[in-house]
């Protein structure tokens, strides 16, 4: 009887911890319609030496402006997103697959996040398609990070 009951425990407990632990690993899921408005806009960050202005269309496709005041596009891309959610802190993150357009052609991965007042994005992406970025890990040598602010 006494090892029924603690066996009776056991698998109560281990069955409690499973379900707690799957909650805090559990991704909310995000309106598309949210999620461009998070990602849409002006984006800049005056402390890179390019790449300092990025504009986001709600088509996914993004320009690019070397330095703040210019006008001129350095190059477009157009990111498809596979996947979208909201984190238990209400930060926005996405993984893509980018592609620059003509005359560029460069093909690559992309995940990123937009803290949860909408002010900040970070991104890492990697070039070439043969591996999607599955977590978030900026120091990882084969990706390239970069942080801009809403303007």
């Amino acid at each position: 009887m006494k090892t029924r009951m603690l066996v009776s425990i056991l698998i109560l407990v281990l069955a409690v911890l499973i379900i707690a632990g799957s909650c805090v690993t559990r991704r909310k899921a995000i309106a598309e319609e949210d999620f461009f408005e998070a990602w849409s806009g002006t984006w800049i960050n005056t402390d890179l030496k390019a790449d300092q202005k990025i504009i986001i269309h709600p088509d996914g496709t993004r320009e690019f402006f070397r330095i703040l005041t210019s006008t001129t596009v350095g190059h477009k891309e157009k990111i498809i997103i596979l996947d979208k959610w909201l984190d238990s802190k209400g930060d926005i993150w996405y993984r893509g697959h980018r592609e620059m357009l003509p005359p560029y052609n460069e093909k690559g991965y992309e995940m990123g996040k937009i803290n949860d007042s909408g002010n900040t994005w970070e991104l890492i992406w990697s070039f070439g398609e043969d591996y999607p970025i599955e977590e978030w890990e900026p120091d990882r040598f084969e990706y390239n990070y970069r942080i801009y602010y809403r303007q």
